[in-house]
């Protein structure tokens, strides 16, 4: 045998005792960046070459110096990673004891080893080949500037991927495919000669659309790609990566740099496609940015939402976002840093501040006589012109959490109007069935607490859904915390305020107030402080609740239509100035309730509230694939009920006509914890 022949097999023997290297990467990421890399194996490909594993190590370091680790406020300077088997699917028990690898925070200088076994989990239909998609996501949140930097290595042994040993080579039946943040948001449409449905999301204050709105994105897109070319929507999801970093700008500013985006973004995608309808998904501040961005292409191009050469108007949904502002429920040691500019003009606009020196670009048409009125952009972002483009929207959809949330509390969230004694009396039914399996002594059982939705009928036979029992709340230690108006007595006034018309009728049809209102609970109130520390703090999933749907009991607790009938008189109208001296929330609740009913006298919406565990204001977008995967029951049913079949398939049999009509309940498997609202209910 010739010397050099046999010099290459001891190296290649040499080689496999020590372990392959199969994949090697160095990459840097900035704020609102991340890798997906879908590594694959073609297990009898390798086995021709001498390589038989049944399990491979990966190895990601984040290579930024420790010096970094207690930096947050320019940073995090860390990285979120999960790796998941070609078989995971959130909506399906994932057997076996084999855990779904990830990692909340990789710090500077931390590393991130794990084994990812070559078993029927991984394994991709029949074949021999194993595949699993990893995600290395940019934590930062706050600057722009700094690149965090990465190294990603798979092999066959621990040792080979400690360190790289010189160049790395490919081995054949290995494939590694990568996308980057703008490859990821840049995806075309399944049938590029049929009309597109575009669907822009909107990020909230520090945070940011590449990595914060993925997994929405994500399931937007699962849903619909696999429908038939018969109702398949052709969806393309895209979002504005313009005001990244600067949540503090104000709501006027984003809103015109989303909307020029949306402007642009149609034209360049009308060269290659036709775009023929449009829906909008904003995120706490990015619902009313999205309202801005509606309002200043209504000025700037009216012809946009032509009913006829036009875009057509489908969804417009928000998630926990403040319609209304936050001063009514913020207490006064937070409201006042807002008004000096802690937030910049953001904050001041969410504390229902005027500030006259920002532009009007796009707020009012030239030829409008009231232009020069000194509004609050908040009360601006409803009226005219835009109103009518608000009011021709198929679907009018907000979702709010029911507790947990200090950020956009519920008020403001469900812009203020709501059944709230429908949601109290079956709140009472859950604790006395709670009570009642106690004295049984059938603590065990959670099938009535958690896993199903029993109508309960208020005084107009309106179905609701029965709220579960809360868990236990600091509320005694917490109270110096809230607004003055709780701790004064005003709190339930607060919210009989915004009692819906149906549900306080008496017995001669007239509006009134039950005996039981003085019984009458509102919910808990979320503290702020503590909404904005349960980042940092939260608990996150166990394995058994990424794994098994059964175990969720997050829910949708109320879902509802409400339309402009079922609104209340105005309470602050004509009201004697003795009164607006001597409450000083006064003219605050006043301009919240013109906000709230300019957006509602003209228009249906669809109520949705949800409880769902802290840190609820970013789980009900699950910001992060796993560590929020709370909030996936609100993130399911906002797809399913608006990118769904029966949704696509409607709009198909007939587009130019809105479906007011409520959904039949989903026949699917009460396991999964999610809770369906009674029919009545249902939009």
């Amino acid at each position: 045998m010739p010397c050099n022949i046999l010099r290459m097999k001891n190296s290649l023997e040499t080689s496999k005792s020590e372990g392959i290297l199969l994949a090697d990467e160095r990459k840097r990421l900035r704020i609102g960046e991340l890798y997906r890399y879908k590594f694959s194996v073609n297990k009898d490909e390798l086995k021709e070459q001498g390589i038989d594993v049944s399990q491979l190590f990966v190895r990601i370091k984040n290579e930024e110096s420790p010096l970094l680790r207690p930096v947050y406020l320019t940073g995090p300077y860390s990285f979120y990673i999960d790796i998941r088997p070609y078989n995971y699917n959130e909506n399906r028990k994932f057997p076996g004891k084999e855990a779904i690898p990830f990692i909340e925070n990789l710090k500077p200088d931390e590393r991130f080893k794990v084994r990812i076994l070559l078993n029927k989990n991984s394994r991709v239909g029949d074949s021999s080949i194993y595949s699993w998609t990893i995600d290395i996501v940019s934590q930062l949140a706050v600057t722009t500037i700094p690149r965090l930097e990465f190294t990603f290595r798979i092999g066959t042994t621990r040792k080979v991927v400690k360190k790289s040993n010189g160049p790395f080579k490919s081995v054949e039946g290995v494939a590694l495919e990568i996308w980057d943040t703008k490859t990821l948001w840049d995806l075309p449409p399944k049938y590029p000669e049929k009309p597109v449905h575009l669907v822009i999301v909107t990020h909230g204050i520090f945070s940011n659309i590449g990595c914060d709105m993925l997994y929405m994105k994500d399931k937007i897109e699962e849903m619909t790609f696999p429908m038939d070319e018969s109702i398949n929507p052709n969806i393309i999801v895209r979002g504005c990566m313009d005001i990244v970093g600067k949540s503090g700008h104000g709501v006027h500013c984003l809103g015109v740099k989303v909307g020029r985006y949306v402007l642009e973004i149609v034209d360049e995608l009308n060269k290659k496609y036709r775009v023929d309808k449009i829906s909008f998904i904003g995120h706490s501040l990015g619902g009313p940015t999205q309202s801005m961005a509606i309002r200043y292409i209504t000025v700037k191009r009216p012809d946009f939402f032509d009913p006829v050469k036009g875009v057509k108007p489908v969804n417009f949904i928000t998630l926990a976002s403040p319609f209304l502002g936050v001063i009514g429920d913020f207490p006064f040691y937070l409201s006042v840093p807002l008004d000096m500019g802690a937030l910049g003009l953001t904050g001041r606009d969410l504390n229902l501040k005027y500030t006259p020196f920002t532009s009007r670009d796009g707020l009012y048409a030239e030829d409008e006589a009231y232009s020069e009125r000194s509004k609050f952009i908040l009360e601006i972002l409803p009226q005219a012109p835009a109103k009518k483009i608000f009011e021709a929207f198929k679907r009018r959809t907000v979702y709010a959490n029911i507790m947990d949330d200090g950020i956009v509390p519920l008020r403001t969230a469900a812009l203020l109007y709501l059944d709230w004694r429908g949601i109290h009396k079956v709140q009472k039914i859950r604790k006395q069935n709670k009570k009642s399996l106690k004295s049984n002594g059938d603590e065990s059982s959670d099938t009535p607490e958690s896993n199903e939705v029993s109508p309960s009928s208020n005084e107009s036979d309106n179905n609701v859904g029965e709220i579960p029992a809360e868990s236990p709340n600091k509320k005694a230690t917490l109270q110096w915390t809230l607004p003055q108006a709780v701790i004064h007595g005003g709190r339930i006034n607060k919210y009989t305020r915004g009692q819906t018309n149906e549900a306080v009728l008496d017995s001669d049809g007239e509006q009134g107030v039950s005996a039981d209102d003085q019984k009458f609970e509102p919910p808990k109130e979320a503290n702020t402080i503590l909404s904005a520390l349960s980042v940092l703090t939260a608990s996150i999933p166990d394995q058994e609740y990424i794994k098994d749907p059964a175990v969720r009991k997050d829910e949708i607790i109320h879902d509802k239509l409400y339309h402009p009938e079922e609104l209340p008189p105005l309470h602050y109208e004509n009201r004697p100035i003795v009164k607006k001296l001597i409450y000083p929330n006064e003219s605050v609740n006043r301009i919240q309730e013109r906000i709230a009913r300019e957006w509602q006298e003209t228009m249906t919406w669809r109520k949705v509230l949800v409880q769902i565990k802290p840190d609820s204001h970013n789980n009900i977008i699950v910001r992060r694939r796993f560590v929020n995967l709370y909030g996936y029951v609100a993130v399911e049913h906002m797809v399913e009920h608006h990118f769904g079949t029966k949704v696509c398939s409607e709009l198909a049999d007939d587009p130019n006509e809105p479906k007011d009509e409520p959904d039949q309940p989903r026949q699917s498997d009460q396991s999964n914890g999610h809770n369906e609202p009674s029919e009545s209910e249902k939009y």
